[in-house]
């Protein structure tokens, strides 16, 4: 009997926006699962496309062309997930490919590109009858054979349009022939050779080599390597300058035995701490690791359980409930997914979690290789690996068995993916728990307003953590102690500029960094910007340097190490890099400099007021490099640095056990951006950075540093007083209507003329007005349309719509987005 697979398709058709159409498995083809990837063929094309039903009912009448050939034998994605794209494209106005393209491992996806070759008359004209284009072209293909489109651009440096205009008319002379070919995939299985000496005497072996010397070496290590019979791998040999060639000429002798092994790429190699032992719970963990276990247990019973906030102060033990949680899934025999929102943070967890649960712990974030991340895709999906932990993409990771989901610092901005498709990894996590019938856990010590309100109207479990766990050794066993918070001082700058500080350091933040050096302790100071400093400006006509392609000020940057170099003005957004320049461009005045502070600059006073401190930064100017953020904490946590300067990312979960002080430079940047978040973002970047002061003993501190220190969310932070700012908040938020009161939606076009964006963007605010008012929708506002805050980037201007309602499926179910227009459900910012 035949088996009818409905599959969803790596194309665009017009009359089937999901791009389904349903094929014949071939008997020859062997059992085919639900997710796999396939190519199948669409007219004259062979296109990939993703397997979602079986069936053994044909759908009708009509023909039914059979599947070509699996793309990749181990590229299945998990049921769960699947269901998650699909619901994910119908509710997020998102094409069902690039949803389910989420769920594939990294580089398997492959695609055709169209190639030309000379005909028989194109390889005998005289080329000289044609014109200098088309000579070109013809001349190219007869000496270097069949090209793709792809490779002929890079070769003839042309236009695709004028390519594509002369590969038309050389095919309809008869000249060249159009073929097609599948490109290779960016990723596979790593193989290597391994040998297994076969000389029954290895004196008598290496005198035959004696006059080979290499060949000698490399036998002697291969049988000193081979214990127990076992293979000894290539990369193993390098010492002795082993190659393949050299393993070859001893296979040929007779000497080794050769096969070619896959080797996985581990990301954790020599990098796994020693076995550690969970410490006892305090009072209050034990009160909340009950809960935990009541949801566990229900989960299994019912196949459903209702969401937890585990909201702790930071420093309360979150994590080493997050561990047992784990440990007691996988005994269980289930499997674990742990987020988190930046690859700094993700190093020192996975250190906690490789040394609790070693050889179970797969890791995906983006600063790996592609290749150790398809490894590590492939043993989630064998189940060889029981636990991930990993940025907002491994929320699509291949968990067959998932029974346990945990959000760390779930109100982080960065679990929002902010490129087409838009998706935010908390909101998707919680969707997955219940496809899965997981417990989740959502965790942080300032929860966004939603996820509160959440667990206030009873959709959401809370535990709550009020004490920080510190750890005390008595006659040789830890014992955990209650640690206080650290005390908060807020420093008026207005006060102190009117005192005559000039300094971007305050006198009472420059007499605790005086005080920690003397200490031997550490120091972060935090700032919200990168490079050295927000723009550059002439004092005479205020003339602003902005970047060419883009509607935002260049920021300035120094050289990094030499303080001869000259600075440079960067783009952080498209990359335009300039010189700072000595006169206004306006006005030609010599009165152009640089104003406010940035990381750079935050270093270079340090290091002139206090010239004995070592000093580091951190943010992302510093971090590009693959292992850089490991690197960088090691390094600090070795004490080879006293002050840390430092970004977002040094707020962030980090325990860090010698610092005692905690600068704030200026806690106004994200006050004044227009983003009714801007509040909320606030009070936790200040109470997260805080919480790095102090988390092994009492005394340790912290200094904001502030033009509007009389600000709720100020005052909520510098009073570790998160209800306090949920009171204020929530107040404004219900009063303006926004989250957690209603649903956004933003829509944003872009276009290299500014009236086409305005033009096209007025025919959607038509369009989404008249669907609202036909669908009888309530309770809709639109704000809009209007030029994004960012209205130039990268030579695009850029106009959006804001669209709040009750439930954004009230309006995108059915809903025709243009093309042209980037959907965002729910942003997380309105820049």
């Amino acid at each position: 009997m035949p088996i009818y697979a409905h599959i969803a398709l790596n194309a665009y058709l017009p009359d089937n926006s999901d791009a389904i159409l349903t094929y014949v498995v071939p008997p020859t083809f062997g059992p085919l699962a639900v997710g796999a990837l396939v190519w199948a063929p669409l007219g004259a094309r062979r296109v990939q496309g993703i397997v979602l039903e079986l069936s053994d009912q044909r759908p009708g009448d009509f023909a039914i062309r059979e599947i070509l050939d699996r793309a990749d034998p181990e590229a299945i994605a998990a049921p769960q997930q699947l269901a998650m794209a699909r619901w994910f494209s119908r509710t997020q106005a998102v094409r069902l490919w690039d949803a389910l393209e989420l769920t594939l491992p990294p580089g398997v996806q492959q695609e055709i590109e169209r190639t030309w070759r000379p005909s028989p008359s194109g390889l005998t004209i005289d080329l000289g009858t044609l014109d200098e284009r088309d000579r070109a072209v013809l001349f190219h293909l007869r000496r270097s054979g069949e090209q793709t489109e792809t490779e002929l651009r890079l070769d003839l440096r042309g236009s695709d349009a004028d390519l594509r205009r002369t590969y038309t008319g050389l095919h309809e002379q008869g000249l060249i022939v159009l073929g097609s070919h599948i490109t290779r995939p960016n990723v596979a299985p790593k193989r290597e050779w391994s040998a297994r000496p076969t000389v029954p005497d290895a004196a008598l072996a290496l005198a035959e080599l004696a006059r080979a010397p290499r060949l000698a070496a490399v036998l002697q290590a291969v049988i000193e390597q081979a214990t127990d019979g076992e293979a000894v791998l290539l990369p193993e040999l390098r010492d002795v300058g082993a190659t393949p060639a050299h393993l070859r000429s001893l296979a040929l002798r007779g000497m080794l035995e050769l096969e070619q092994v896959e080797v996985r790429r581990d990301p954790l190699i020599g990098r796994i701490p020693p076995l550690e032992h969970p410490p006892d719970l305090t009072l209050e963990q034990e009160r909340g690791w009950r809960v935990i276990v009541a949801a566990q247990d229900a989960a299994a019973r019912t196949g459903r359980a209702q969401p937890i906030l585990l909201h702790g102060v930071t420093g309360s033990g979150k994590t080493e409930l997050y561990l047992r949680a784990i440990g007691r899934t996988m005994r269980a025999g289930g499997q674990a997914l742990v987020l988190v929102p930046e690859i700094a943070l993700t190093t020192q967890l996975v250190r906690r979690f490789a040394a609790r649960f070693p050889n179970q712990l797969a890791v995906l974030h983006s600063e790996l290789g592609m290749g150790e991340r398809y490894d590590e895709w492939r043993r989630l999906r064998r189940g060889d690996a029981r636990v991930v932990v990993g940025s907002r993409s491994a929320i699509w990771s291949p968990l067959a068995d998932l029974k346990l989901i945990i959000v760390d610092e779930e109100h982080e901005g960065s679990f929002k993916h902010e490129a087409t498709p838009f998706y935010h990894a908390r909101d998707l996590a919680l969707r997955l728990g219940e496809l899965a019938g997981a417990v989740t856990i959502l965790g942080s010590a300032t929860p966004s307003i939603e996820t509160a309100y959440a667990v206030q109207v009873g959709k959401m479990d809370v535990i709550e953590l009020h004490e920080r766990v510190g750890r005390r050794v008595v006659n040789g066993v830890a014992r955990a102690e209650s640690i206080p918070l650290p005390p908060v001082r807020v420093v008026d700058l207005r006060v102190e500029l009117k005192a005559g500080v000039r300094s971007i350091f305050s006198r009472p933040l420059q007499s605790a960094i005086h005080r920690t050096l003397e200490a031997h302790e550490q120091t972060i100071l935090f700032l919200n910007r990168r490079g050295m400093a927000s723009f550059v400006m002439c004092r005479d006509c205020g003339e602003t340097i902005h970047c060419p392609r883009c509607a935002i000020s260049l920021a300035v940057h120094g050289t990094e190490g030499d303080s001869s170099a000259p600075a440079t003005l960067r783009c952080h957004y498209c990359g335009h890099v300039d010189w700072v320049p000595r006169n206004c461009p306006t006005c030609f005045s010599t009165r152009i400099r640089d104003f406010g502070v940035g990381t750079q600059r935050v270093v270079e006073e340090v290091k002139a007021l206090f010239p004995s401190a070592r000093v580091m930064r951190w943010d992302r100017d510093v971090t590009g490099r693959k292992g850089s953020h490991e690197a960088l904490l090691d390094r600090f946590l070795r004490h080879e640095a006293d002050i840390m300067v430092g970004t977002q990312m040094v707020a962030k979960g980090l325990d860090l056990p010698l610092v005692t002080l905690v600068g704030v430079i200026t806690a106004d940047t994200a006050l004044n951006l227009p983003d009714f978040r801007s509040g909320e973002r606030t009070f936790q970047l200040l109470a997260q950075v805080a919480g790095r002061a102090g988390r092994r003993t009492a005394g340790g501190t912290v200094i904001v540093q502030t033009y509007t220190p009389e600000h709720y969310a100020i005052q909520a932070a510098a009073g570790h007083d998160y209800r306090q700012f949920y009171r204020e908040e929530i107040a404004f938020r219900r009063s303006t209507h926004y989250p957690p009161f209603s649903r956004l939606i933003r829509f944003v076009t872009q276009s290299a003329s500014n009236k086409t964006a305005e033009r096209v963007a007025g025919e959607l605010d038509n369009q989404i007005r008249a669907t609202l008012e036909a669908r009888k929708i309530k309770d809709w506002a639109i704000i809009g349309p209007a030029p994004a805050f960012l209205q130039k980037l990268r030579d695009r201007f850029r106009w959006h719509i804001l669209v709040r309602l009750p439930d954004p499926a009230q309006l995108l179910d059915g809903f025709g987005v243009p093309r042209g227009w980037t959907v965002d459900v729910d942003p997380v910012s309105l820049l």
